[in-house]
């Protein structure tokens, strides 16, 4: 049997499951990094679960935002922003004959150049941000100093984005971070940020 009629049947499969336990979300597909969220690309079916054999036995874990989406993917590609609920993911891979692997997002940021630059590159952009390491003292002489917290955001790729280290990440939250490092690769963009101390 070819790929394509196994592909089919497994979408099929994954549509006729969705239909009993998912809900109506929004996929948005962004074609502006300033704009990600523009324009409603489809309202499909969706449902997601940490293990790929979507048990729904256990809730997410804190930390782990990696979720498998059960959903037909006919139509899904990575970068792609799922909206289910309340809750915000980003698509990171799509395979032939497995669900989708998405990125659960807890913040909103946008990017702007180096400190000091007003440049934006990014706005309105779901990403994913986990503690990495937390500040701890430093011997500086000064009282109350800390070491700034390092984190880990991880995000879509977004077309004709390049991050660099020393841009400025900005979140709803109105928490500014320093990129230190960026790894660019086929599931998107993870980045070391560290908090900005004044």
């Amino acid at each position: 049997m070819q790929l394509a009629t196994i592909q089919q049947r497994v979408e099929a499969g994954y549509a006729a499951a969705v239909a009993r336990l998912g809900s109506v979300g929004t996929q948005y597909r962004p074609v502006s990094a300033l704009t990600p969220l523009a324009e409603v690309h489809a309202t499909p079916m969706m449902a997601f679960d940490s293990p790929a054999a979507f048990g729904f036995s256990a809730p997410a874990d804190w930390g782990a935002p990696m979720r498998h989406a059960l959903m037909d993917s006919t139509d899904v590609l990575a970068g792609d922003v799922l909206v289910s609920g309340a809750d915000t993911y980003f698509v990171a891979r799509v395979e032939p004959l497995r669900p989708p692997l998405c990125v659960l997002c807890d913040r909103v940021v946008s990017v702007a150049g180096a400190a000091g630059s007003a440049a934006q590159v990014v706005a309105g952009c779901p990403v994913s941000i986990i503690m990495r390491a937390h500040g701890e003292h430093m011997n500086t002489g000064m009282p109350g100093s800390l070491r700034p917290g390092e984190f880990l955001m991880i995000m879509p790729g977004l077309p004709g984005v390049v991050l660099t280290p020393y841009m400025v990440v900005t979140t709803d939250l109105g928490t500014s971070y320093t990129v230190v490092a960026v790894e660019v690769s086929p599931f998107g963009l993870r980045c070391t940020i560290a908090t900005q101390q004044v």
